[in-house]
């Protein structure tokens, strides 16, 4: 599974960019500071390669191991 920290997303989508699935997509919510979050529109495909945990340059990606 992975969980996205709203607070620190800046919206950059380099997640979306870089994940390997391309499961990460634009949510259309915004956050408190304005910027519109990422989803994981298709969690049951993440592989949890933690590629969008590393990319993150806000660190606000986490990817669990042990749930999709």
């Amino acid at each position: 599974m992975v969980i996205i920290d709203e607070l620190y997303c800046k919206g950059c989508y380099l997640c979306s960019h870089y994940c390997p699935k391309k499961i990460i997509k634009p949510s259309g919510k915004r956050n408190g500071k304005g910027y519109i979050i990422p989803c994981i529109a298709e969690p049951e495909e993440c592989t949890k390669c933690k590629t969008c945990e590393l990319i993150c340059p806000e660190l606000a990606l986490t990817v669990e191991e042990g749930a999709n």
